[in-house]
């Protein structure tokens, strides 16, 4: 009975690749676990995409937004519309494993404490190269997906361990810890809003958990249109800084700041082009300051465990 299995809603953020997001959702639709709902909100299209999907798709719930609101706003808007238990995020260019879920509940039940779980991550059109076995961060902010490139069956990357944040293109997360930490903050619009998800849940004393004997797929990159490059350049690096100013403890913050303006000045002395960027995304962090402290003084209430304590888990290879 479906009652032994705990609800999950699969809440799937798709911009435009239609031929991607049916390939994901017909890889949903295969999962061997029996208590799901397929959530897709569409972030805007503006092709015919939501249109073919409706009428492809007669079980699926799908949410068609009026603009484009970037990936974080458009996640926590699927997942208000949904009340399972669980939450799957999925990014429209990712498939799963047809065991991937049952064996992400799995996961999930035996220990309440893990708040988010992402498994093995391959790339769909090279599966033999890991895509992600994971997420962490430099202490100058910069996050990157942990074994990309390597070999798929690399035993490095075999052992199930606690990571500082998982990629949302396929992660598993308990909706109570989401709901305890406030969702996705979607000021970053586009890149590091589930570096700061994750982090925020590690901060509060959930677990976030690699576990490869879930495998997924992912074609990095696709669900963004290469038009907005510019504006992806400055996200990135005002989002770094936003992520710093946000989530480290005052000591932290005076420790290591220091290093991204190093970084960042000599980036700049080697291609000059990023210097609007980096000024372009310190500007930003001065104009909002106010409402930068304010989400400090918001996250630092529900923090339980001390930088020092999630040290480990920045520089994980």
């Amino acid at each position: 009975m479906r009652t032994n299995y705990p609800s999950v809603d699969i809440v799937v953020c798709g911009y435009r690749n239609r031929e991607l997001t049916i390939q994901c959702i017909d890889s949903l639709l295969k999962l061997s676990y029996p208590n799901f709902k397929i959530i897709l909100v569409d972030d805007y299209s503006n092709d015919g995409t939501v249109e073919i999907l409706r009428e492809k798709y007669s079980r699926i719930t799908i949410i068609e937004n009026k603009k484009n609101l970037g990936p974080a706003r458009a996640r926590n808007i699927g997942i208000k519309a949904g009340a399972g238990e669980y939450i799957v995020t999925m990014d429209n260019d990712a498939t799963l494993s047809p065991d991937w879920l049952t064996k992400m509940i799995g996961l999930m039940k035996s220990d309440k404490k893990i708040g988010q779980a992402v498994g093995k991550i391959l790339f769909l059109d090279n599966p033999q190269k890991l895509a992600a076995a994971g997420g962490s961060m430099y202490f100058r902010g910069k996050a990157y997906d942990i074994g990309q490139g390597e070999p798929a069956d690399s035993s490095r990357y075999g052992q199930k361990r606690n990571i500082l944040f998982a990629c949302t293109a396929s992660s598993i997360i308990l909706r109570s810890a989401l709901n305890y930490i406030g969702g996705f903050y979607d000021i970053y619009y586009h890149g590091y809003e589930d570096t700061d998800f994750s982090f925020r849940l590690n901060i509060s004393g959930y677990g976030v958990v690699y576990y490869p004997e879930a495998v997924s797929f992912h074609i990095l990159s696709q669900t963004v249109s290469q038009k907005i490059n510019k504006k992806r350049a400055y996200l990135a690096i005002r989002n770094r800084l936003l992520i710093m100013f946000r989530n480290y403890e005052f000591k932290s913050l005076i420790k290591y700041l220091p290093a991204n303006i190093k970084f960042s000045i000599t980036d700049c002395l080697r291609h000059p082009e990023r210097t609007v960027y980096v000024l372009k995304g310190w500007l930003w962090i001065l104009f909002h300051f106010y409402g930068i402290f304010k989400s400090r003084k918001e996250i630092n209430r529900i923090r339980k465990s001390k930088d020092e304590q999630l040290y480990l888990l920045f520089n994980l290879v």
